[in-house]
């Protein structure tokens, strides 16, 4: 019972962690795209790197934004069938999902680290910047993943949000 409560209060300290960079990577996105077409469009002054930036926010959006979806179970699913099942049936399936995701989560997680590994010797064109802070998105993605995959597993769904 106490394994339970620390996996439920580290996913949701990770979850709030995920929101905030999710805000912040978002705000940025915004202003770098802004910035970079008032630039080009008003003041006749490209922004080279501006461009890069932004696609390297969006990577990690959208992959901070995958696990969030893991942990509110947010992903798209096949769900209208598996409302009529019995309860032990429907177990079987939700539980054979989770382990299923868990499986395509540490094949994410491990071929991530292998392109993340990889892009230590690259650069970026633009910002010259190691290829790893851009790669590392997948392999952070999925560990975030796994704990929310544990926590599910192990705990149940979080709570749902009230709107």
């Amino acid at each position: 019972m106490r394994a339970a409560k620390i996996l439920r209060a580290v996913a949701d300290v990770l979850e709030r962690a995920e929101h905030l960079a999710i805000r912040v990577l978002s705000l940025g996105l915004i202003v770098v795209v802004f910035g970079g077409v008032l630039l080009r469009y008003v003041f006749r002054i490209p922004l080279v790197w501006g461009e890069e930036l932004a696609m390297f926010a969006f990577i990690w959006l959208a992959f901070l934004s995958a696990g969030v979806a893991v942990r509110r179970q947010g992903h798209f699913r096949m769900s209208a069938l598996i409302e009529y099942l019995p309860g032990r049936p429907r177990m079987f399936i939700e539980v054979g999902t989770v382990l299923l995701m868990g499986v395509l989560t540490l094949v994410l997680g491990w071929q991530g680290f292998s392109l993340a590994a990889s892009g230590l010797a690259e650069q970026s064109p633009g910002l010259r910047v190691s290829m790893i802070w851009v790669y590392a998105a997948l392999p952070v993605s999925a560990l975030s993943m796994l704990v929310f995959l544990f926590e599910t597993l192990l705990v149940g769904p979080p709570p749902k949000e009230e709107a």
